[in-house]
């Protein structure tokens, strides 16, 4: 099952409106200022949430109070940010579905790096969980990683494969298939020795033997 998250940050529409012509989702969460783009989209919005401090009144209107569509409102002095909300009720959706499990990010990324940095620790809870959590952007392609995880040339979002420690430590780590290998290799957060790798075969193998780590697929 996959569930899509509309958020507040920058969106590029070409590449979104491309984006979303190869995915299909079963539930669509718009989040506050990710609304203008979900309705300009056509998307087909299953859930509501936010504050609805950022979001053109005019445009929300239209959305507020339809039956197809769950309003999850908030007062503007609240704990947890509307992404951070609407994280939650992703995985609660995808908390008694089985097989594969996927939650997109749009809009994760912008200029307020406060946000950013916060939505991409997001990514842990929903890696313990055993869903595949990913930030999307033009130019990035974001998820949290621990164990293993193979790369094959043909899927791949860019050209550079980056790992940035989310740990204190990152221990054990080895790469395969890549044109920097690495053989049981530790690093530690506040080091740049994963930053800027590339695939050399069709397939590159990943494997951390203690700690997790964002793993950055990127283009320029």
């Amino acid at each position: 099952m996959k569930v899509l998250i509309v958020t507040g940050g920058n969106i590029d529409k070409d590449f979104a409106f491309s984006f979303l012509k190869k995915n299909k989702y079963e539930e669509i969460i718009a989040v506050d200022g990710g609304l203008a783009f979900a309705a300009e989209a056509g998307l087909k919005i299953t859930h509501l949430v936010g504050d609805f401090d950022t979001i053109d009144p005019e445009i929300l209107k239209n959305f507020l109070h339809r039956e197809d569509i769950c309003v999850h409102q908030f007062i503007p002095e609240k704990d947890y940010t509307d992404t951070d909300i609407a994280m939650k009720l992703a995985m609660e959706i995808l908390e008694k579905q089985t097989g594969a499990r996927t939650i997109h990010i749009l809009g994760g990324t912008g200029s307020r790096l406060d946000h950013v940095l916060a939505n991409l620790q997001m990514l842990k809870k929903p890696m313990e969980a055993g869903i595949d959590a990913v930030i999307l952007d033009k130019n990035n392609q974001i998820r949290m990683i621990r164990d293993a995880w193979i790369l094959r040339k043909e899927d791949l979002f860019g050209k550079y494969v980056s790992l940035i420690p989310a740990t204190p430590a990152l221990k054990g780590i080895t790469l395969e298939g890549f044109k920097y290998p690495l053989d049981r290799a530790d690093t530690a957060f506040g080091e740049s020795l994963c930053v800027s790798n590339e695939l050399a075969a069709d397939e590159g193998k990943i494997r951390i033997e203690e700690g997790m780590a964002w793993m950055i697929l990127s283009r320029d």
